[in-house]
């Protein structure tokens, strides 16, 4: 087992590649929200930009303590599962701005998104038998991953056109 030392080490490893990840994907996505936004065509459902970056930061912050509590547990098949799958989801959750901003093909980023959803589900199914808290800190996002899954898939079956 890990030492107290030893878990702060690693949540802390966790954090910094999380939020490693947090400023790619607001890099790559800041252009075309506020191209989205600067130009009126939001829809009522979207979130306020004041609040958007701060959510998000809340948000890999919970995802950063999911996998850093899987990683602590005792080695089993289980925790080799529930990593894979985090680590699964953490990148398909980069690449779907790049899907949805920078490549024209509109099936794709609805696609990631199913999948970054399913692969969530997995997580959180595997976490929850390892720790259940794992299971509520990866909530929060599953819902977020829900409102995101929705709205791409209106995006795609209306073909609305915001970019």
């Amino acid at each position: 087992m890990y030492t107290k030392k030893q878990k702060i080490e690693v949540y802390i490893n966790f954090f910094l590649a999380v939020f490693a990840i947090e400023i790619f994907h607001i890099f790559i996505a800041r252009k075309g929200i506020l191209k989205i936004y600067e130009s009126g065509q939001s829809l009522p459902w979207t979130f306020p930009l004041h609040v958007l970056f701060p959510l998000w930061t809340v948000l890999y912050i919970f995802i950063a303590i999911a996998g850093a509590m899987v990683y602590i547990k005792r080695a089993s098949h289980i925790r080799s599962f529930a990593l894979a799958a985090w680590i699964i989801q953490l990148a398909l959750n980069m690449l779907w701005p790049v899907c949805f901003y920078y490549i024209p093909i509109q099936i794709a980023s609805p696609i990631l998104i199913t999948i970054l959803f399913m692969t969530l589900i997995i997580f959180m199914f595997y976490g929850f038998l390892l720790d259940r808290k794992v299971f509520f800190f990866s909530l929060p996002f599953f819902l977020m991953v829900v409102y995101k899954m929705i709205f791409l898939w209106i995006f795609y079956i209306l073909n609305i056109n915001l970019l």
